[in-house]
């Protein structure tokens, strides 16, 4: 993380690069757009 990261509560989705102000946002999208669209199967 550097230092321009601290000041910033943003998260990123290394899956498409969307950006989220808190991790709990940025996993319920990965979540829900990602996981949930064929890359998971169960």
């Amino acid at each position: 993380m550097s230092a321009r990261d601290s000041d910033a509560s943003e998260f990123t989705c290394d899956l498409c690069d969307d950006h989220f102000d808190t991790e709990e946002e940025l996993k319920d999208h990965v979540w829900e757009y990602h996981e949930l669209d064929g890359d998971v199967t169960t």
